[in-house]
């Protein structure tokens, strides 16, 4: 009985083993898709150019070498951005520059001046939609703007505008400014000769001895240098001195240099000489004159005013330093001079 049971288990187990479904999940999905290819777009940022009425300037010279050389274009930048310090400013408007150069022998000698108007950025913002339409040329109010736009090619006009980056700027035309004219002043003759005449007061350094006088004559080559206040050249003259017992007679040789302080119709100008002179001295003894030769070194000053190119007044002094041949003794004069000189 036993047997039967555990068969009829059996049986009911396979029956239910046999008769079970197995679980399985199946997931289907239809999908379509496409690539977009797009930028992502930016809004320009603008600003206000803000443009000065007064034109700033500078200005500067220097000079050339074979061994050291600056370059125009390098000055002109050092010039523009020393006027940007001096104004405060972001960019210099339309600058423009006057350029002097002077060639002397191995070397250049150059003048650069430069002005402009002096600009700066204000109000930085994304572009609004007015900014947009001026930048493309679209004027939303006609009457307000009057500027020149150097990428948009419209032309409108104020002295506050947009700017976009480097690209784009609102320029106001500075005006034309007429460059300042060189003045050459007044230009004496590059040669000429001088012949003065004057009259000389001696005064005694030793001895007993007392106020004499006398007239001198010169007669001068100069010749104009590099610098037109500066004449240099060389000349030749008379000195008397006249007493009743003692008379002395100077022929100096000289140098001569003459400084005149401006480029004038009347210029003051100083007198430079130096040089020697041969002379002789005289003396009356009894009834007859005695004579002995002198020699040694002359220099000379004056301050003088000239009056166009031909007539000039001076005061000054004539020195002579030497000695006498015959008696061997010292020669030292003390004379004051007052002449007038005629240029040809």
């Amino acid at each position: 009985m036993k047997h039967i049971r555990i068969f009829i288990a059996l049986v009911i187990l396979a029956g239910m083993s046999s008769c079970s479904i197995p679980s399985v999940t199946t997931t289907n999905r239809t999908a379509r898709s496409f690539v977009i290819e797009t930028d992502i777009q930016q809004m320009p940022t603008v600003a206000d150019l803000v443009v000065d009425t007064v034109y700033v300037r500078k200005d500067t010279t220097w000079t050339n070498t074979a061994k050291s050389i600056t370059t125009k274009a390098a000055m002109r930048e050092l010039l523009i951005g020393a006027m940007m310090e001096k104004a405060n400013a972001d960019v210099i408007i339309q600058p423009r520059e006057n350029l002097v150069v002077k060639a002397q022998s191995s070397k250049q000698l150059l003048r650069m001046e430069i002005y402009g108007y002096p600009a700066r950025y204000r109000n930085f913002r994304t572009a609004t939609e007015e900014d947009l339409r001026i930048l493309n040329g679209i004027d939303p109010q006609p009457a307000n703007y009057n500027t020149i736009y150097i990428g948009g090619g419209y032309q409108s006009a104020p002295a506050v505008t947009p700017a976009v980056g480097n690209v784009t700027k609102a320029i106001t035309p500075a005006p034309e400014v007429p460059a300042k004219p060189k003045k050459a002043g007044y230009l004496r003759n590059p040669f000429y000769t001088s012949i003065e005449a004057g009259y000389n007061l001696f005064f005694p350094i030793t001895g007993e001895a007392e106020i004499s006088h006398g007239f001198l004559i010169n007669n001068s080559y100069l010749w104009r240098m590099k610098n037109p206040h500066i004449f240099e050249g060389f000349g030749v003259g008379l000195n008397t001195m006249l007493d009743k017992y003692y008379r002395e007679w100077f022929i100096p040789i000289y140098w001569h240099n003459r400084f005149y302080w401006s480029k004038t119709k009347v210029a003051p100008f100083f007198d430079f000489r130096l040089g020697a002179f041969l002379g002789a001295s005289e003396w009356k003894s009894m009834s007859s004159w005695h004579s002995e030769f002198m020699g040694g070194m002359y220099y000379a000053a004056f301050l003088g005013l000239e009056f166009g190119k031909h007539v000039n007044l001076a005061v000054g002094s004539d020195q002579f330093f030497g000695s006498i041949a015959g008696s061997g003794d010292a020669l030292f004069t003390l004379n004051v001079c007052a002449k007038v000189g005629i240029n040809f």
